[in-house]
């Protein structure tokens, strides 16, 4: 079904046309949803409050950018939203613009790991540093943005997300110094 028929079909409320919006884009938003949650069963409730949202909102689609990311951009809200009444996660410190002078850390372009296992290092950060690596650079959204959603200082993300990588580098070579002690 093309997109266009897709959206129509939502908005007339055809039971046909919301399931194969679900199918089509159901498994890149579970994937979303399973990035910000702590469990897989926090991760089904922000899937299913995000769907309910995606066919509620449907007519609301401009066709501005591809529906795959307006669904994704409402997986990221609903995400951030239950963070919010869940844990009250969101709750960064308010950083210096001396922070941002901290030397950037990257990675080794030659350090190689399996979703599982990348996966498993993120999960080691705080749930703070885990938001910020997943809106800048799996959701691909601008520190501005970033800081919009989360009501916090363009400098803040700039220096949660320094901070996340350093702390992310830190896991992978004690990672690969426990593999070669073995």
């Amino acid at each position: 079904m093309e997109e266009i028929s897709l959206i129509k079909g939502c908005i007339k409320g055809d039971a046909r046309a919301q399931r194969a919006l679900y199918d089509r884009f159901g498994p890149v938003l579970m994937g979303l949803c399973l990035r910000y949650a702590q469990n897989r069963e926090d991760a089904e409730e922000i899937f299913h409050d995000a769907m309910m949202k995606v066919y509620k909102s449907i007519e609301s689609f401009k066709g501005d950018s591809q529906l795959k990311t307006w669904i994704s951009r409402i997986g990221v809200n609903t995400a951030l939203d239950f963070l919010r009444k869940k844990k009250n996660a969101l709750l960064i410190e308010h950083i210096s613009d001396h922070a941002l002078e901290i030397k950037e850390t990257d990675i080794d372009h030659d350090i190689s790991m399996e979703a599982e296992m990348a996966m498993s290092l993120l999960g080691k950060l705080s749930t703070n540093q885990q938001i910020i690596i997943n809106m800048f650079v799996i959701d691909e959204m601008s520190h501005k943005e970033i800081a919009i959603q989360l009501n916090i200082s363009e400098e803040a993300s700039r220096s949660q997300y320094s901070r996340a990588k350093r702390a992310l580098a830190e896991l992978v070579k004690m990672k690969i110094v426990k593999n070669e002690i073995k």
